[in-house]
């Protein structure tokens, strides 16, 4: 690929910065049967580790945490991640990481 492609992209540390209160607030919910298909169709038993790749503030991970025995959010924007932090404190989510 020429110059000025993907691979000279670089993250822009203020893209995000002061949205994720408003991302929380603003984003439209998963279906409520989410996990409960997610369960049946994967065959969940609670075990294994899930990986969020661009968890934002952790809504799909906080909701499928008590799937497994530890979830993992990445995000590359850290005001995400310290909301998702704090929304796993708030709703009393202890297998959550967030990196």
């Amino acid at each position: 690929m020429s110059a000025g492609g993907w691979q000279d992209w670089e993250w822009d540390e203020t893209l995000f910065a002061g949205a994720a209160p408003y991302y929380v607030r603003g984003r439209l919910p998963y279906a409520e049967g989410l996990a409960d298909a997610l369960r049946s169709t994967l065959a969940l038993d609670g075990q294994g580790r899930l990986l969020d790749v661009g968890c934002g503030p952790g809504t799909v991970t906080l909701r499928l945490a008590h799937l497994f025995d530890e979830v993992v959010g990445l995000d590359p924007d850290r005001e995400m991640l310290v909301e998702a932090e704090r929304l796993a404190t708030l709703a009393a989510v202890a297998n959550a990481r967030w990196v």
